[in-house]
């Protein structure tokens, strides 16, 4: 693990560049990782013997397969995606209102018609 490496000032404060966490991880996972450190050897003597298991096939394809994984990483996935793209009735729709937007109301009195309907007076 690395150490912590800070910088104070006579004030106590951190001065700029000073890193109090320079792993990034939260506490309780570093302290995790540091408990299991110890395990490291003898979790690997396991894989290693049941990997020697001869009569116990699953569990020794399963303890290779756990090895492999884990030293040359797990094997990349041909994947078939079909994606129907919505995007050209989103822009049309964009678009409409858009141009609705831009669209000018005509509010000037006409005559004739509000003549037509006089207003009632109550």
């Amino acid at each position: 693990m690395t150490e912590k490496i800070e910088i104070r000032n006579e004030k106590g404060q951190l001065q700029k560049g000073s890193n109090l966490n320079p792993t990034g991880m939260d506490r309780k996972r570093a302290l995790m990782l540091r408990k299991l450190e110890g395990l490291t050897p003898r979790a690997l003597s396991a894989l290693a013997a049941l990997v020697e298991d001869k009569n116990n096939p699953t569990v020794r394809l399963g303890a290779a397969r756990e090895i492999l994984d884990r030293t040359m990483g797990k094997a990349k996935q041909q994947v078939q995606v079909d994606v129907t793209s919505s995007g050209a009735l989103h822009l049309a729709a964009l678009e409409e209102l858009a141009q609705r937007a831009r669209q000018t109301i005509d509010i000037t009195p006409n005559v004739e018609r509000d003549t037509e309907a006089p207003i009632e007076k109550d």
